[in-house]
């Protein structure tokens, strides 16, 4: 009998497997709903002060490092697994886009009494953004800058290592973009912005951009999102899980495990970007606490998929 191909064994299969099953969903929500799926205006990411050149910049460096040290696997991989991620990313927000048409209850008022419940927690996270807001000078880009730091790190770093691992943090990250979507239609909230304000200033001038966004979203529904829906597409709000959170965490579990010198450097960052998820008031405390929630599964599950392949990989040669 012919062996059996194990399909994980084909690079960037299972992430386009990923990638077209959760555009087969969007698209049948659109189908289903009646609702517009829209792709970015090459002005979408304006409203955050960073074009696309940033997160194409760091594709284009490590595809650069591929070419140069010949790792053709790799970078055939690579250059899939960079297609399934796009087009995850672009379902994903068209999703968050739906949010309130799908449904339209929002769950605020009971997040916010969370918050409230420990509301020291909330101040405290007030205060070590004031107290990094003291210390360093790009205080309030840090919340995006250790993000962004991490995702090309981890990239970078495993990359070079381990190409199991390599693609395991590729697919957790992908399937926290999936989950977290479809989380956003289960108990939906915009965020505790619309409470009070919080310590950043930055974020707090780009939340007013994203609110009046949502507002005329409401208002406009279904031809709003026709008309307007690709130059607010990465401006849709959405706070349940934080998905920040989420995508960090993933970064920090395979650097402890995989390179641990990576992973101490992450946790400063992880912890600053947790409290600074409050305290921007993006995200009310059990957003974040959802979103650790999520990064379990989506890490359980990829490494459910992987066990297979990863033993085969690290088994010794007979």
């Amino acid at each position: 009998a012919a062996p059996r191909v194990n399909l994980l064994s084909l690079p960037g299969l299972a992430e386009l497997g990923l990638a077209l099953s959760f555009l087969c969903v969007a698209m049948m929500l659109a189908w289903r709903l009646e609702l517009q799926f829209v792709v970015p205006a090459s002005d979408a990411l304006e409203f955050t002060g960073m074009s696309y050149s940033v997160p194409l910049s760091l594709i284009s460096i490590l595809g650069l490092y591929l070419i140069v040290t010949k790792q053709a696997q790799r970078l055939a991989y690579y250059c899939l697994a960079a297609i399934a991620y796009g087009v995850i990313l672009i379902s994903h927000f068209n999703v968050k886009l739906w949010m309130s048409l799908i449904n339209p209850v929002l769950w605020d008022d009971f997040y916010w009494s969370t918050d409230q419940a420990v509301r020291p927690l909330v101040d405290a996270a007030f205060a070590l953004h004031n107290g990094v807001d003291v210390t360093l000078p790009i205080g309030e880009h840090l919340y995006l800058f250790a993000f962004l730091a991490m995702f090309a790190g981890s990239i970078i770093v495993h990359s070079m290592q381990s190409f199991i691992v390599f693609r395991k943090v590729i697919f957790s990250a992908m399937l926290v973009h999936v989950l977290g979507a479809l989380s956003y239609l289960v108990m939906p909230a915009v965020g505790p912005f619309i409470y009070e304000q919080g310590v950043n200033a930055l974020e707090t001038a780009r939340q007013v951009h994203m609110y009046d966004g949502y507002k005329a979203l409401v208002a406009g529904g279904r031809p709003w999102i026709a008309s307007e829906g690709s130059q607010y597409m990465f401006a849709a709000v959405a706070a349940m899980p934080s998905l920040h959170v989420a995508s960090s965490a993933v970064f920090v579990y395979f650097a402890w495990n995989h390179a641990r010198w990576l992973g101490v450097a992450y946790l400063p960052l992880f912890i600053f970007i947790i409290f600074e998820a409050v305290a921007t008031r993006w995200h009310y405390w059990i957003d974040v606490v959802a979103g650790l929630a999520l990064t379990t599964l989506a890490i359980a599950i990829t490494t459910a998929l992987f066990s297979r392949l990863q033993a085969q990989e690290t088994a010794p040669a007979l």
